[in-house]
């Protein structure tokens, strides 16, 4: 895999190039190379996107309440808004995905 296009794709370039990957490798295929998932640092970054959102939301909208900053932090971070901007992105074509995954034609 090319990271250096999936790099120039979102317009960053990653210091640590094995954290990149480890973020880019599906558990189905960790299973398969007996390497780390991005499981973990999935559950790093869903915590350190809804902090830059409240932060980002509680700075710029001080006339919501809390409740409305959370109904609106839950729009932006959740699975399908996620999903959209990984689609607008074509991150798929950067996954490392196991054998069992592209069978099923996830």
């Amino acid at each position: 895999m090319d990271l250096e296009k999936f790099e120039k794709n979102i317009g960053y370039t990653f210091k640590d190039k094995h954290l990149i990957k480890t973020a880019l490798t599906h558990t189905s295929y960790a299973n398969e190379k007996k390497i780390e998932s991005n499981e973990k640092l999935e559950f790093l970054g869903d915590a350190i996107l809804e902090f830059i959102v409240s932060d980002y939301l509680y700075n710029n909208y001080k006339e919501l309440k809390e409740g409305e900053m959370t109904k609106v932090r839950a729009t932006v971070v959740c699975e399908e808004s996620l999903y959209k901007i990984a689609s607008e992105h074509n991150f798929s074509d950067f996954l490392y995905v196991g054998k069992s995954e592209i069978k099923c034609g996830r």
